[in-house]
């Protein structure tokens, strides 16, 4: 099985019952308990840690759950090295996963970024074989009769950003977004929803294509600078419709097309439908569609193969169930918004 992006930074390992019992002599302080949002229901995700600034931003970015009902999973964020805490060093340099508790354990915790994907394997991992956490940005095109749910897929760096900014602007073009970045779509009514984040952790780079004057005229209160990258300025906690504006909507939507944006050669060529999974579930030899980052990407759980393969199912029993479009970013943006009309009309 190959190596995913995020995997070559801090891999998923399985956790055995020695760290789980350590845990438990720990005494952390923050403790915050967050609803995402699926078509069927939630999962209830607990983020306990020692650190301050993680707690902060976990807390600003999701719909906060009063009371304390259980969770479905729980994310220890420890801020020092395992010898810190009186255990091996071993424990280092992994994401340390627990089927059977529904827990995931990181040492050496600074980025927020690592917590955001933890959050999209954990829900992926936790949810029913009919829920899928897919990685991509969710629209709702079209009006009354003819409104479907579009999938704008694709590795960092394709397009995605350019391509939904040029949509937004695009004269009499009926488009709301439901999710940024990533989100559940129920495999058998291939209904999706919004993921309910309170503030989407956005680059700030994609806050300026969605919305170039943003920066200079945002409100107090309206953004948070990501304080845990080495840039400060580089990603930042946002209100949705902060970025989106009245195009940002909380609504549910039936996905009928799933949209790959890749940058290929201008003389490239797009698989058939009937080829679209083995394509993309391809791990190595196709070309610059990955880029950095494989279709099962580093936010997925995958400690062996039947993680792999079941995900696989997931992946496959989508796209049987909607229309696969390959639009090649090659061009101009206007003529990369020209290519996706094209595809989906």
């Amino acid at each position: 099985m190959g190596i995913s992006y995020y995997d070559t930074l801090l891999p998923v390992r399985e956790l055995g019952d020695g760290l789980q019992a350590a845990l438990a002599g720990l005494r952390l302080p923050y403790r915050t308990l967050a609803a995402v949002g699926m078509p069927e229901g939630r999962v209830l995700m607990a983020f306990v840690s020692d650190n301050a600034r993680l707690s902060g931003m976990f807390a600003a970015n999701w719909a906060q759950v009063n009371g304390r009902p259980e969770p479905d999973a729980t994310l220890y964020a420890l801020t020092r090295p395992a010898r810190s805490y009186g255990l091996d060093s071993t424990w280092d340099a992994a994401r340390w996963w627990s089927r059977e508790r529904r827990t995931m354990v990181v040492f050496g915790f600074g980025s927020y970024r690592l917590v955001k994907v933890c959050v999209r394997g954990i829900c992926s991992a936790v949810s029913g074989s009919d829920t899928m956490f897919l990685h991509g940005c969710l629209l709702s095109v079209g009006a009354e009769a003819d409104k479907r749910g579009i999938v704008v897929m694709g590795s960092s760096g394709a397009g995605k950003t350019t391509l939904v900014a040029g949509l937004l602007r695009h004269p009499g073009y009926s488009l709301t977004v439901l999710n940024d970045d990533w989100g559940a779509v129920s495999l058998s009514s291939g209904s999706s929803v919004s993921t309910r984040e309170k503030m989407l952790h956005m680059k700030s780079c994609s806050v300026l294509a969605l919305r170039p004057s943003f920066f200079a005229s945002a409100s107090p209160g309206s953004y948070l600078c990501d304080l845990s990258e080495p840039d400060r300025s580089a990603r930042v906690l946002v209100s949705p419709e902060g970025v989106y504006g009245t195009a940002w909507s909380t609504a549910a939507t039936i996905i009928k097309h799933v949209v790959v944006v890749v940058r290929e050669p201008v003389d490239w060529q797009p698989p058939t439908q009937s080829s679209a999974a083995a394509v993309l579930e391809s791990e190595g030899g196709a070309g610059l569609i990955h880029h950095h980052e494989a279709f099962f990407n580093g936010s997925l759980i995958l400690t062996d193969e039947d993680d792999k393969l079941c995900e696989e199912r997931r992946y496959r029993r989508l796209l049987e169930r909607t229309v696969v479009s390959w639009v090649n970013n090659c061009g101009t943006p206007e003529e990369l918004v020209g290519n996706f009309i094209s595809a989906v009309m």
